[in-house]
């Protein structure tokens, strides 16, 4: 099921000159999705900001975790499906935490609302 969702507009967002999409991000190996990112800007797909993890909720709710303050606390973004490493964690220049991508293992398509 397709889902429409409410994109999040902050500084962020802004200072990447205002565009987004949402994307959904595929295992490379089994073809399962891992989950729907909002990306900001242009560019290519270097990591995915906690904050911008749309679904599903198990990695969306890290962000507002407390218990989540720091990249050991976070687990590692793996394919539920077939067990592939897809990202690990870090905290960015920004002091956002994030999950750097690796690159060959992910797919990312743009997502298709209803």
């Amino acid at each position: 099921m397709k889902t429409e969702y409410k994109l999040k507009h902050d500084g962020f967002r802004k200072v990447r000159g205002g565009s987004a999409k949402v994307l959904d991000i595929i295992c490379a190996k089994c073809k399962n999705k891992v989950l729907v990112y909002q990306k900001d800007g242009l560019g290519f797909l270097h990591r995915c900001y906690l904050n911008r993890i749309l679904e599903p909720e198990e990695y969306a709710s890290l962000q507002s975790n407390p218990n989540m303050q720091d990249i050991k606390d976070i687990p590692a973004l793996i394919c539920k499906s077939c067990g592939t490493i897809i990202g690990t964690p870090i905290k960015h220049t920004d002091k956002r935490l994030a999950f750097i991508l690796r690159p060959g293992f992910f797919i990312k398509k743009l997502h298709k609302s209803n």
